[in-house]
């Protein structure tokens, strides 16, 4: 074995004892970052359209009652501990609206309702003399309210804002687009509790419009890694721009693996059509009949969620949660439709699995996962069925597995010399199966020590390893066999007959 010296030279011949420090191989470490994209609200201060860490302080950061940073703050509420980023957007477009017509006093006394999720309540007290005028002005200003969510040390305002007239409330947006469109933002019922206002009330709602070019936006982010991409947008021209970001992310010049979370509230056939629209990876869209939050929080919630179990910097002894199901993960900060009974049935969720989408599961107040699939439903060069990606388990284990072996192969064999198997073994020097040996170790680390993956005589069979007709270049091709998470358990019990014991 020959042993070579960076520092100490070979010619020296002063007598004395010298040492140098060297690196060993180090062991496998990585850091993932999520990535918030949404647009800021009036009163910004930060820079649009360059990514970056976020600031604690949300209210002044990103304008009061921003998507941004509700979004950001819902996040954190989830899984406070990821390495967050955001992208702040300028705002843009045309802002939703939804009027209240105050059309008779309600009775007197002290009445609630809802703003934009189940735990978001706000209330009014209706005294004798009270007017349509009287009451509307009241409705506004509780909608203009503080409110402080559980677990939260902050008091925000809500992303939207009142105003109101002659016994008409005009509820607006803060940032315009179509992002909070597909939701009901105030509601005078919440699970099971009804408030006599509503009978009181009507209203009118305008739906807003346009979009920021994401593309554009997209270019000013840093070369951290992203693993998770989290958008207040799902318009087709948005999702379509993240999907080309996160496709050169995916490149083998880069290796950043990384998907883009959504959500879509709507019908079973309105998520069936968006969702069989797509195929794609990299997409990850959670699905609800209804909801009280809007789309954006369930978005930020769902993928911070995503990225505490699928986190990438997860050591080799941690990582056996990649390969594990999700039914039953709660997040507790969405509380699920208006309405406890206005979710998808067995049979819909069982389409919608076949569509791309997510559908979530609302239960005792919360939202819960079941099954995590992305929207990439069929192989483009023939247009037949193919479930390689179904769970999303499957690419994030992909990915890790690479990662590591990138780390752990390329360390052990980088600098060497390249020769032919019919050379002698020699410090410094790597023939393929040497490369071969060490592909193999790696596998055999993540199979024993992370259990992601299996069968360790197969890939050692299927595993290619041969030199290139660039006498540089060692080329390689091999199968990673994936644990997979255990969903469906079929039991077919048979009954009725006589055990054979007491048969005579």
């Amino acid at each position: 074995m020959t042993i070579f010296f960076d520092q100490i030279p070979g010619s020296l011949r002063l007598p004395g004892y010298r040492n140098e420090f060297a690196l060993g191989t180090p062991p496998f470490s990585q850091s993932m970052q999520v990535l918030i994209v949404g647009p800021v609200a009036a009163g910004s201060t930060v820079t649009t359209g360059v990514s970056q860490r976020p600031s604690d302080d949300i209210e002044a950061a990103y304008g009061a009652g921003s998507l941004l940073g509700t979004m950001l703050n819902y996040a954190k509420l989830t899984r406070p501990f990821l390495d967050y980023r955001v992208l702040p957007l300028p705002e843009s477009a045309t802002k939703a609206t939804d009027v209240y017509t105050v059309n008779t006093v309600p009775p007197v006394g002290t009445w609630p309702f809802w703003v934009l999720g189940n735990a978001r309540r706000r209330q009014i007290t209706v005294v004798a003399g009270d007017t349509v005028t009287t009451v509307a002005a009241k409705i506004a200003a509780a909608i203009n309210s503080r409110v402080t969510l559980a677990g939260d040390s902050k008091s925000l305002v809500d992303i939207v804002s009142a105003t109101s007239a002659l016994g008409v409330v005009t509820v607006t947006a803060r940032n315009g687009g179509t992002m909070l469109n597909a939701t009901k933002w105030i509601s005078f019922k919440s699970r099971g509790e009804v408030s006599p206002l509503g009978s009181h009330i009507t209203n009118v709602f305008t739906a807003g419009s346009g979009a920021p070019d994401l593309a554009a936006a997209l270019a000013g982010v840093g070369t951290g890694y992203y693993a998770w991409v989290i958008s207040a947008y799902r318009d087709a021209t948005s999702l379509a721009a993240i999907d080309a970001w996160l496709e050169a992310q995916w490149g083998p010049f880069a290796m950043r693996y990384g998907w883009a979370v959504g959500a879509v509230v709507g019908s079973q056939g309105t998520l069936a059509a968006l969702g069989d629209a797509m195929n794609d990876r990299k997409r990850v869209l959670a699905g609800l009949r209804n909801s009280s939050e809007p789309e954006p929080i369930i978005a930020a919630c769902f993928g911070a969620e995503l990225a505490h179990v699928f986190d990438f910097g997860r050591s080799i002894t941690e990582v056996q949660i990649f390969a594990r199901g999700l039914t039953g993960r709660t997040m507790t900060h969405l509380t699920g439709p208006w309405e406890e009974d206005d979710v998808f049935s067995d049979e819909q969720r069982n389409l919608l699995y076949f569509d791309g989408i997510s559908p979530q599961v609302p239960a005792e107040g919360a939202v819960q996962m079941e099954r995590v699939i992305t929207t990439f439903q069929r192989r483009s060069s023939t247009g037949l069925e193919d479930i390689s990606y179904l769970d999303i388990n499957g690419p994030c284990i992909d990915a890790w597995v690479v990662q590591y072996q990138r780390h752990y192969v390329w360390n052990a064999h980088q600098n060497d010399s390249l020769v032919g198997d019919q050379e002698d073994f020699a410090d410094g020097q790597t023939r393929p199966k040497d490369a071969r040996k060490t592909f193999v170790s790696a596998y055999t680390e993540v199979n024993r020590r992370g259990k992601i993956v299996q069968d360790i005589p197969s890939y050692e069979q299927a595993l290619k390893v041969e030199l290139s007709g660039d006498p540089v270049r060692l080329n390689v091709e091999q199968k990673i066999f994936r644990a997979n998470p255990l969903y469906i358990l079929a039991t077919k019990s048979i009954v009725g007959e006589l055990a054979p014991g007491a048969q005579t």
